[in-house]
């Protein structure tokens, strides 16, 4: 998004009042009884490398040849909000999002080796190219939020608790293609967490989010192989019944108000997962795999490294004016361990407006 066009959105006139600023966290705040309140919330995060081990490695080094890998993936939500009094607010969100992964092989001969390879039957990949068009645009994952103010927030302090039911609406990366991009978990999720927010002599505003999910089980189309293996033959493939782990995240914001309309902050975040875990649905299908591979392949060689902790470093700036409140904030992923996690940056916008639908 341009500059012009924030400035231009930030200016809409019937945007929340200034009571609170548009930060890179959750708030304790609802509407009021009766309104309705629409939040923009587009974020895009763009990676090239990711943590494996612990250790900074290109997507695809991997392979047996140099590949260039750059994944983005943009989520454009839409989050609708109701009072249903001034301190329970139920809520839903549902976003569109946008992958795209750009990959250019080196043209020698280990590049053109590498192509054979991936066409041949055995593997049966996908050619290493740009993400087709036709697959750009899918659902993510919506959400059903309640959110209850426990601390009305008048004074120095404010607190609240919200659950979230993630739904399994989005799209699943195919087995298939080796950068595909996958836009939710598609399985359901329950999440409970509380906010807490701490003003000092009204310049320092701490915002504190704590939160804990339950993924419920689901399934997965897989190539049973170690989670380190890339080039896994066509045979391993199967439909598996898929327990993902459960996870926590801790994020901290101080944000320092130089004025009553503009702010600066800090993000700090820290996100944890279990490790996930692999089933044959049936013992049949355990033994179709075994006869097209020629030896037994355990679903749980998948377990390995699905285990996840990430920590995150970021910058926000906000903007609150008497018709206006709108947020910018640039994170990254500074340390990644457990698994293959991407060391991405994530560029986010917030706006936010508030109307009585009578």
């Amino acid at each position: 998004m341009r500059a012009h066009h924030l400035l231009w959105l930030l200016s809409i006139p019937g945007l929340a009042p200034g009571a609170s600023h548009a930060q890179a966290l959750p708030r304790t705040d609802t509407p009021r009884a009766g309104a309705l309140r629409l939040t923009f919330d587009p974020t895009i995060e763009v990676w090239a490398k990711r943590f494996v081990d612990g250790q900074r490695r290109s997507l695809g080094a991997s392979l047996p040849a140099t590949v260039f890998v750059q994944s983005e993936r943009r989520t454009t939500p839409l989050v609708v909000e109701y009072g249903l009094t001034n301190r329970i607010a139920l809520s839903a969100r549902v976003p569109l999002v946008r992958v795209r992964s750009h990959v250019t092989v080196r043209a020698d001969s280990a590049g053109a080796a590498l192509d054979t390879m991936l066409a041949d039957t055995t593997y049966a990949f996908a050619p290493l190219a740009n993400t087709p068009r036709r697959l750009h645009y899918f659902p993510g994952d919506a959400e059903l939020q309640a959110k209850i103010r426990l601390v009305p927030g008048r004074g120095a302090y404010a607190a609240a608790a919200q659950v979230v039911v993630r739904l399994p609406t989005g799209h699943l990366d195919s087995p298939h293609d080796l950068f595909d991009l996958s836009t939710g978990d598609r399985q359901t999720d329950l999440e409970v967490g509380i906010v807490q927010e701490l003003t000092v002599a009204r310049l320092l505003w701490l915002n504190l989010s704590v939160r804990g999910g339950r993924q419920r089980p689901g399934t997965r189309v897989r190539r049973v192989a170690p989670q380190a293996t890339a080039l896994v033959p066509r045979a391993a493939t199967a439909r598996l019944a898929w327990d993902p782990g459960d996870y926590a995240a801790v994020d901290v914001a101080p944000l320092f108000r130089f004025s009553d309309s503009f702010g600066v902050g800090l993000t700090l975040g820290y996100w944890t997962k279990k490790r996930d875990r692999y089933t044959y649905r049936s013992a049949q299908d355990s033994i179709a795999v075994a006869t097209r591979l020629g030896a037994p392949a355990p679903a749980s060689l998948l377990d390995a490294g699905t285990a996840e902790r990430r920590v995150r470093l970021g910058a926000a700036v906000t903007y609150v004016g008497p018709n206006a409140e709108g947020g910018l904030s640039i994170e990254q992923t500074v340390r990644g361990a457990g698994g293959s996690v991407p060391a991405g940056t994530v560029f986010r916008i917030v706006m936010r407006t508030s109307r009585w639908p009578f």
